[in-house]
């Protein structure tokens, strides 16, 4: 080691002057961590070294994103003691967030299996040793918390990946090995149909490839011999089940065809083929006195009808000199078809309404 002599304060106040045993001057920066040493505040100086090349916030990020101690401090050139001071809470933090993501469901029906259950059962399924496997949660600066399971199959490490949201409570699967492991085609309703079954076009990996295989063509395959097998053991009724297809499939349809179709209003005064007029404000009943100006719409006297008095017996046995002429026009009136009304007639006369027949 070589020893320095200290000379003085440079110029700029910013340096001091040291000088080496051959005479060579050195320059070296006035700076906290020098001021720390010279007051021998060593917790001091070690937290300026820290905080000089990375702060405790930003060690506890990269740890919670998933960074490891030795990680960190082989990167930053830190001690890994001072790393490992930091480290405690976040793993404790990445531990819990792992337990509950694992206890949720993966689905928000009634009844769904939990995540883990699911994912367990299935690796056993595959011949996959269930003490090897290794959860844990990590979180990236402000994004989700992820779930992540490393396990081994085909004689490789594989990892699983989740985004979960606890307060939601939702799972989502990220890569093929997650969506193999949990997404399914569960339903509460299903009856005799299996629970839990792989999604149809999802590509799942082989333990003994690399690359993962797309499984959705043989899958389709037996689900259509599986069709094919039940339709060809059902029997059928060609008297009652076709007929009751054919229509159920012709109302089906019609029902399609007379979508969005308005169908036309039947009119009576069509059927009766009588002209509709449209109401004027003035055609109300004729008033006591009408107006001089409608002349032609003012009724006759007003003589109410009365019983006849009794007469002679001879004037009784004369017939009227109308009452042939009327008969005959009641006759012809009631036997005649009535003529379609297109306009209103006008009132009759008082001869018409005492007689039956105009004046001459």
């Amino acid at each position: 080691m070589i020893e320095l002599e200290l000379v003085g304060i440079h110029n700029d106040a910013e340096h001091l002057v040291l000088m080496g045993p051959d005479g060579e001057r050195y320059r070296l920066e006035i700076d906290e961590a020098l001021r720390a040493a010279v007051r021998r505040d060593r917790p001091q100086l070690e937290q300026v070294r820290t905080e000089g090349v990375v702060r405790p916030r930003e060690i506890q990020v990269m740890i919670r994103s998933g960074s490891s101690a030795e990680d960190i401090a082989a990167e930053f050139a830190v001690p890994l003691e001072t790393v490992r001071r930091y480290e405690g809470p976040v793993i404790a933090e990445r531990q819990h967030v792992s337990q509950q993501a694992r206890a949720l469901t993966i689905t928000r029906q009634p009844g769904a299996p939990v995540l883990a259950d699911v994912v367990v059962d299935r690796l056993a399924s595959r011949g996959v040793r269930t003490d090897s496997l290794e959860w844990d949660a990590r979180r990236v600066a402000h994004e989700p918390w992820e779930l992540v399971l490393r396990f081994v199959a085909g004689d490789r490490e594989r990892a699983a990946t989740w985004q979960v949201d606890l307060s939601a409570r939702t799972v989502l699967a990220l890569d093929d090995e997650s969506r193999w492991l949990s997404e399914t085609e569960w339903s509460p309703a299903a009856g005799a149909r299996r629970h839990l079954s792989a999604v149809r076009g999802g590509r799942v990996y082989d333990v003994e490839n690399d690359d993962p295989i797309d499984l959705a063509g043989p899958l389709a395959a037996v689900d259509a011999g599986l069709a094919s097998s039940t339709d060809e053991g059902r029997p059928t009724d060609d008297t009652s089940g076709t007929g009751d297809a054919d229509r159920t499939e012709a109302l089906l349809d019609q029902l399609a065809v007379d979508r969005g179709v308005r169908q036309p209003v039947i009119d009576e005064a069509d059927e009766t083929d009588e002209a509709v007029r449209e109401p004027m404000l003035w055609e109300d009943p004729p008033p006591a006195h009408p107006p001089a100006s409608h002349p032609d719409e003012r009724p006759d006297a007003t003589i109410l009808p009365v019983p006849a008095a009794a007469t002679t017996s001879g004037a009784n046995d004369e017939p009227p000199e109308n009452a042939g002429a009327d008969a005959t026009r009641d006759e012809e009136t009631e036997h005649a078809p009535r003529p379609r009304r297109r306009r209103r007639t006008s009132v009759p006369s008082w001869d018409e309404i005492v007689f039956g027949a105009k004046n001459d």
